[in-house]
């Protein structure tokens, strides 16, 4: 391995990659300035692509603030740089087998128990990627590969990255976001560990093992280290690659409708089942992290930023839930309080932001059924979110909200990219168990 991941490199990297991005977001808001117009909000931002291309390479924690700011809302990211920031999510370059062969061979001291590995990676991410491979045996297998050095390098990767929000003014009040870096960090030193991450595939296989449309590959024990992950291969498709192949043809081929409405339903019953079920939660809603197979059965990967739920927190949750179903304005206020959404001092303005911010969200589950198909139910919350933080004076949720609303929000994402058509009241009713059903 040629490449150097000292954290001084990474370091020196990532300081050269901000400045040149800081320099380029410069010239952008001075030429929106005097030209006085929005012809450049259209376009990616050329700063927003250097940022990306830096962190792509430097891969890690850096990469992984890149992925959370692109789930940032429009109105607060500077004009150009969502679309860009987005690519981190399902773009990200593989590194050369070159330097991934030497991991391997560290970890298990010769390839003696493959037939082959496929020396191309079929995906990569912030903190690895993953090969094709077949065992001895015959059996296929899907082989994460971490990328070493990564957590001598968090701490200042996340120094770093967070110089950058507070310059461009991101999050104002960035004071009340410490806690969200610290909670940030603890995640992903836990995604480091694939012994933990295994624990959790055979945690979520167990509890969905009865459930014949939602399947968890299996993980092959004497080939999981703490660098390295092998799991069974499945034969399905990214779930981003399938909405993009079937973009034209999913709201007018029967077929398609029947997979696209199948799909919105069984992410619906993963996310409720975590919550109010499991009491955990995968919270990374990365598309990349689903897979759709022929039947539009659903595959559910990595659970590297799996995190347990306090029993608390999943009472006010269904409590929260259920006094929106029933308008009790009231009781909903009561609930946003003991999760720390609202608290005494704030604005009246500020609970009947977060009233009808709940409006909008608890709409799918008033109906029999409910479509998400040109509701623009993610924008609409969106815009209310901003005016609640704003009126809050953007005072940061507890980090267990945030990585629940985070996963909340990528669902939201990919039921609107669906566009599908779902009993979702029946889907909540029954999870939550409301009235028997």
């Amino acid at each position: 391995m040629s490449e150097d991941n000292s954290p001084k490199s990474r370091a020196f990297s990532l300081i050269k990659t901000l400045s040149s991005t800081a320099l380029r977001a410069g010239n952008e808001a001075l030429k929106r300035r005097l030209n006085k117009s929005d012809e450049l909000d259209s376009f990616m931002s050329d700063a927003a692509l250097r940022l990306v291309k830096g962190l792509d390479e430097l891969k890690g924690a850096a990469m992984k603030v890149g992925q959370l700011l692109s789930m940032v809302d429009e109105s607060i990211l500077p004009p150009g740089w969502k679309s860009a920031l987005s690519k981190l999510q399902s773009q990200a370059t593989a590194k050369d087998w070159s330097y991934i062969e030497p991991i391997i061979l560290k970890e298990f001291g010769n390839l003696d128990g493959f037939s082959f590995i496929e020396k191309e990676a079929v995906h990569a991410a912030s903190i690895g990627q993953v090969h094709k491979a077949q065992l001895k045996d015959g059996t296929f297998v899907a082989l994460k590969v971490q990328y070493p050095g990564l957590e001598k390098s968090v701490k200042s990767d996340l120094k770093n990255m967070k110089k950058l929000i507070n310059i461009a003014n991101f999050m104002p009040n960035m004071d009340n976001y410490d806690h969200v870096f610290d909670a940030v960090e603890m995640l992903f030193i836990q995604e480091l560990d694939f012994i933990r991450e295994k624990n959790y595939y055979d945690f979520y296989y167990e509890k969905f093992k009865n459930n014949k449309n939602i399947i968890i590959p299996k993980t092959i024990p004497e080939f999981c280290t703490k660098n390295v992950l092998t799991t069974q291969w499945i034969d399905a498709e990214c779930l981003q690659l399938w909405l993009n192949k079937n973009a034209k043809d999913i709201h007018t081929n029967p077929l398609l409708i029947e997979k696209r409405d199948k799909l919105g339903a069984l992410l619906l019953e993963v996310v409720f089942t975590e919550i109010f079920q499991l009491n955990h939660i995968q919270s990374d809603p990365n598309p990349g992290n689903f897979l759709v197979t022929e039947n539009a059965d659903l595959v559910l990967l990595d659970f590297g930023a799996t995190q347990e739920l306090s029993s608390e927190l999943i009472q006010n949750y269904s409590d929260l839930t259920l006094s929106a179903i029933q308008k009790n304005k009231f009781e909903i206020v009561k609930a946003a309080k003991k999760m720390g959404f609202l608290s005494r001092g704030d604005q009246p303005e500020a609970k009947e932001s977060f009233l009808r911010a709940m409006d909008i969200a608890i709409e799918p589950f008033l109906n029999e059924k409910y479509s998400w198909k040109d509701a623009n139910q993610l924008k609409r919350t969106h815009a209310e979110s901003v005016d609640f933080m704003r009126s809050t004076k953007f005072r940061a949720p507890s980090p267990e909200v945030l990585f629940i609303n985070r996963r909340l929000a990528g669902n939201l994402l990919i039921m609107e990219s669906l566009g599908a058509t779902v009993f979702a009241r029946e889907i909540l009713n029954r999870i939550l168990n409301i009235n028997g059903a």
